[in-house]
């Protein structure tokens, strides 16, 4: 353990479906159908409890992008873990995925903190929950929110980012897009070529301006060599495309400030052979920004691992970090 010290608040009501959850006098973990929403934009999550005497440590699942719902395997099976662990868990669907309202598309990172925050009130209420325990774990782009709604709640006591990285996500998605053509043999010539694509089409969905210089440039590259690749065929190809949308949604932000400035625990985990992530880039970048004092944080590289990181070992040592309070 080494130790660090392109994809508005809003008035909002809690209303459960399900009775308050307690242990179960059977030794059963109990699980429970819960409602929330945000403003207008309803949001479904599975509540679920240990066995046994609590209060327990709590957390929200945060997931990363695109659709995403209870029914995803990665986040399942940390959900299913850290319950077998003595962790209370709250696992929702996405806002526009599964029983959830709204859509993720139009959202911004704001509103998916929003959401967030939203779920870990309704964990807070489960009287069998600590609440000097409780905290976010985000998955991929959800490790982009969880420093943000740190720094906006005083609730979250602290956070875990599981393969998300730490530069802007724009940034993120052009490492993203060069890892892609590393992995279809592009030399770094064709890669430069990518990257200046990438770099217009940044700047029409931030802007509205520059889609003929982009077009022009998509047009040349897919004359050449690159067309017909599955890097270039992800570019979109049209000024209405549903991407852009996403893009604009998303906006410039940048989570390392929100990182820096978290004043609660953090765990990073990350697997060396992600294929989305440049771990290399978040992990220097962590060493250098994030503060040696104070609560401090972890981070564990498990060099053989891929972008869905899932083991055992690193669960239990999740489980005792949350049970301990973020001390490692």
């Amino acid at each position: 353990m080494r130790r660090y010290s392109l994809a508005s608040l809003l008035v909002c009501l809690i209303l459960p479906l399900a009775p308050v959850h307690v242990p179960a006098s059977d030794g059963s973990t109990l699980s429970g159908e819960v409602l929330y929403s945000n403003a207008d934009v309803p949001l479904a999550a599975t509540l679920r409890i240990p066995p046994g005497a609590g209060p327990f440590p709590g957390v929200v699942i945060v997931h990363g992008s695109g659709s995403s719902d209870r029914s995803n395997p990665w986040t399942s099976a940390y959900a299913t873990a850290l319950v077998e662990r003595g962790i209370a868990v709250l696992h929702p669907d996405k806002r526009g995925s599964g029983a959830s309202g709204g859509d993720w598309r139009k959202a911004t990172f704001s509103d998916l903190t929003e959401d967030a925050l939203l779920a870990l009130d309704l964990l807070l209420a489960n009287p069998a929950v600590d609440s000097s325990r409780v905290g976010l774990i985000g998955f991929s782009q959800g490790g982009h929110i969880v420093p943000l709604a740190a720094t906006r709640s005083s609730a979250v006591r602290f956070v875990i980012n599981v393969s998300g990285s730490v530069v802007p996500m724009m940034e993120q998605i052009g490492d993203e897009l060069r890892s892609m053509g590393r992995r279809e043999g592009m030399p770094e010539s064709e890669l430069s070529v990518i990257q200046s694509i990438h770099e217009h089409g940044v700047r029409y969905a931030l802007t509205a301006d520059g889609w003929e210089t982009y077009a022009a440039a998509l047009a040349e590259a897919g004359r050449g060599r690159l067309g017909g690749t599955e890097v270039l065929a992800g570019f979109p190809a049209e000024p209405d495309a549903p991407a852009w949308g996403v893009l604009r949604a998303m906006g410039d932000y940048d989570p390392l400030p929100y990182w820096r400035d978290m004043e609660v625990p953090a765990l990073f985990l990350y697997g060396g052979r992600d294929a989305n992530v440049d771990v290399s880039k978040s992990v220097n970048l962590i060493g250098e920004s994030l503060k040696q004092e104070g609560p401090g944080y972890g981070l564990l590289l498990f060099r053989n691992n891929g972008h869905a990181l899932y083991r055992e070992d690193a669960m239990d040592f999740m489980a005792r970090w949350i049970l301990d309070g973020g001390v490692d």
